[in-house]
């Protein structure tokens, strides 16, 4: 029932299930359609609310302020 709902056959879903294949791009944003779940949530299993994937809190606390001093100018 999964595989159909986003677009593939079950021997396609089991091939990725096993890492034998990769989901394609399609698949991946049919996933993001139809199960209304974050793109980085799929692609790395970091959720964020703002949509963009930080490594740890001093790289986002680092973004922030450069964000911060351009937005001065």
């Amino acid at each position: 029932m999964f595989a159909k709902s986003i677009g593939i056959s079950q021997g396609n879903l089991s091939e990725i299930e096993m890492g034998n294949s990769n989901f394609s791009t399609d698949t991946l944003i049919s996933i993001r359609i139809q199960y209304k779940v974050n793109t980085n949530w799929l692609l790395t299993g970091v959720d964020s609310e703002d949509g963009i994937t930080y490594e740890d809190y001093d790289e986002e606390r680092l973004i922030e302020v450069y964000r911060n001093l351009n937005n001065y100018d």
